[in-house]
Parts: structure tokens; C-alpha cells; sequence
């Protein structure tokens, strides 16, 4: 069953007030620190990816919900600059087929715990607001298998207050996740439990190379790789 069968339709209208300003820092952050080749690996409505390409940066979109991909090819603000090419090739693409990896490369149904592309095939993977609703195994699957096709990862997520004026927005999360559903919100509070998205980072060994505030304080974006020192 698809978990956003429900809500894949207006899932934009709702949340891209909020969510636009994340989509922004992760490109901004992907242009300063030059990733130029990039895997959104939970793209739902493929808006990450428009944001991106719009900054001159080539991303792959992926997502395992099919209403999630439909509502991206309905919206044509979002998802018209990967559909037009898509829709000549009958394959989902890989980037062995796209020596020259143009930035128009279509979104395509994956899982992000064993995605179609090869070891380091781009220069990052962008996991944003994804890994909070995910069982802690198969978050940790995600973010292998992340870092498997690509040496740095992109994590836009929620972390814990570390100041009273963060406080607010902390709290005021809770609600959205909790309207989300049981699951999602037992998934959502387990990973606030473990420390939320820098508690993942250091459970992982990663080293974090860039670090920004998002969502008034509730949530962070990382720029992490592994950490190659002996021991980290």
C-alpha cells in the first residue's frame, strides 16, 4: 500500500510554503560546495529537483510512491523539464546511458535501499525530510546505500532544540508529523529519541563538513562524507 496515495495530490499546494526555503539551502549548498551531479533519492513531487536544475545543478529524482511520481508528472511546474525527455525513453534511465549527464534527466520509481545506479555515480544524494518517517533499519539502508552511489550525502531533517529560541518551532512540529499518521509519528519520535538527524550522523561515522539551521531550529542540513580517519 502506498502510504501517499491520500495525500500526493496536494501534497505541493500544502507544504511547498514550507518546505520551498529547505529545497533553496540544499541548492545553494550543493552550488557553493560544487556538486554538480546529484540524486534526490526521496523526490515525492520531483520539487527538490526542479529547485536544482534551476540552479544549474543536474539531478536524478527517486522515489518508491507512484501517486508521489504521478502528481510530479501532473504539475507542470514541477516535473515538465524531466518528463519532456522521459517520455522517449521507454527504460528507466541510468547514468551509464547519459555519458554527458544533462540536467534533464527524468524522475523514476527506486527505492532508495538499493537504487539502480552504480558506486559513485554522482557527487552527492540528497535525503531531505526522509529519514524521520522511516523505521530506523531501513533509514540506515537509505543512507548506506546513499553513500554507496555517491561520497557525500545531503541530510535535510529534524533535530533536537539546542536553545530556548528553538524551542517553539520544535514543538510546533510535532503536530504535522503527528497528523501524518501512527506510524509515521512512532517513526518520527523514535528518530527524535536518537538524536534526530546529527544523532544519525554520528551513529553512521560521518563526518560533517557544512552544517545549516532550517525550520526556525526544528530541523538541520548536513554535508556529511565518511569519515576516513582511523577509528572515526
Amino acid at each position: 500500500m502506498d502510504p501517499y496515495a491520500r495525500i500526493a495530490e496536494w501534497y505541493d499546494l500544502l507544504l511547498n510554503p514550507v518546505l520551498d526555503g529547505v529545497r533553496r539551502a540544499v541548492a545553494e549548498v550543493c552550488r557553493a560546495e560544487g556538486l554538480r551531479r546529484v540524486l534526490d533519492a526521496c523526490c515525492g513531487t520531483g520539487r527538490q529537483c526542479a529547485v536544482l536544475r534551476g540552479a544549474g545543478v543536474a539531478c536524478v529524482g527517486g522515489d518508491l510512491s507512484l501517486a508521489m511520481l504521478r502528481a510530479a508528472r501532473t504539475a507542470a511546474r514541477v516535473a515538465r523539464p524531466c518528463e519532456r525527455d522521459a517520455a522517449s525513453t521507454r527504460e528507466s534511465p541510468s547514468v551509464a546511458a547519459f555519458p554527458s549527464f544533462p540536467c534533464h534527466l527524468p524522475l523514476l520509481r527506486a527505492d532508495a535501499r538499493g537504487l539502480p545506479f552504480a558506486d559513485n555515480a554522482f557527487d552527492a544524494v540528497v535525503l531531505s525530510l526522509a529519514l524521520h518517517e522511516m523505521p530506523e533499519s531501513t533509514g540506515n539502508a537509505a543512507l548506506a546505500e546513499a553513500l554507496r552511489v555517491a561520497p557525500r550525502v545531503l541530510l535535510a531533517d529534524y533535530r533536537l532544540a539546542e536553545r530556548n529560541l528553538d524551542l517553539p518551532a520544535a514543538l510546533f512540529v510535532h503536530l504535522p508529523e503527528r497528523l501524518a499518521g501512527g506510524e509515521h509519528y512512532r517513526n518520527f519520535r523514535g528518530f527524535m529519541a536518537r538524536g534526530g538527524v546529527e544523532g544519525l550522523a554520528r551513529r553512521a561515522g560521518l563526518a560533517v563538513i557544512r552544517r545549516e539551521r532550517l525550520l526556525g531550529g526544528a530541523g538541520a542540513l548536513l554535508l556529511a562524507e565518511r569519515n576516513s580517519r582511523p577509528g572515526g
